[in-house]
């Protein structure tokens, strides 16, 4: 299996060695050693963010001067990822087991070696930041004022419940491809006592396969919203990310913004 090819050979590296050393931008906290770095990953529960090219390729030097001199992607790389450069001509096995297509491409893995992300080709700035931001739930932009929230309102008889959960997102596609994908309406799970919808049969049949790995933290609440104001609010996916391997939602990105400056109050308190 390639991706167990993968992990098996890039433990076994001591040092990998990386393109073009002196054009790359100083404030990303590049790394060559791959053991070295997936023991920092594991320590400081981080994913890593593997960048793949060579000094012959002028897409890479583009993201070098341009991409990764941008002063958010420099921030959520540093905070969120142990950043590796790998050298794919001095690298071709590695390069091989991964499955790379053309350069760059920048892979993300777990500290468990597991791949989560592979994008290959040219990424700007604000693409990059995008893929990131799902993968982590740290955003440096200044967060705005926490929205104020409205009493909740009982439903009355006349009232409908949504006819799906968590706004018809599939949570398969949310996790596994870190992506925002519409469910269709033709394939669908009833889940403690909700009606999940997912963007294709293969993604209902992973989601039946094992529905808790899917289903999101706090049963879809906003957890900021239940501890600092003792309100049940539902989470809105696209205020939404990934921590530790879970989905977490939240009632806006003010919100995930307060989650991320101090998980540890918000998961251990009661």
């Amino acid at each position: 299996m390639r991706t167990g090819h993968f992990i098996i050979f890039s433990l076994s590296l001591l040092s990998l060695p990386f393109f073009g050393e002196s054009t790359y931008a100083e404030e990303i906290k590049w790394q060559t050693d791959l053991k070295q770095a997936a023991t920092q990953a594991r320590s400081e529960d981080k994913a890593m963010l593997i960048q793949i090219g060579a000094s012959w390729c002028g897409f890479c030097h583009k993201m070098d001067r341009e991409t990764y001199k941008d002063a958010k992607v420099i921030k959520h790389i540093n905070s969120c990822f142990v950043p590796i450069r790998v050298d794919a001509d001095e690298n071709s096995e590695l390069v091989e087991a991964i499955g790379v297509a053309g350069l760059p491409t920048t892979v993300i893995i777990t500290p468990q070696l597991k791949i989560v992300k592979k994008i290959s080709g040219y990424v700007a700035a604000p693409e990059m930041q995008g893929h990131l931001s799902k993968i982590c739930l740290v955003n440096h932009e200044q967060a705005a004022p926490p929205l104020k929230q409205q009493p909740i309102q009982k439903m009355s008889q006349k009232q409908v419940a949504p006819e799906f959960a968590f706004k018809k997102i599939c949570l398969v596609s949310m996790l596994d491809d870190q992506e925002l994908v519409e469910g269709d309406v033709r394939y669908t799970t009833e889940y403690k006592s909700q009606t999940v919808c997912f963007a294709s049969i293969e993604h209902k049949q992973k989601f039946d396969a094992a529905p808790e790995n899917y289903w999101p933290a706090f049963e879809g609440k906003c957890r900021v919203s239940q501890l600092e104001r003792n309100q049940s609010v539902e989470g809105d996916p696209y205020a939404g990310g990934v921590y530790r391997e879970r989905l977490v939602f939240f009632t806006s990105e003010a919100e995930r913004d307060k989650f991320t400056s101090n998980p540890g109050y918000y998961l251990i308190s009661k």
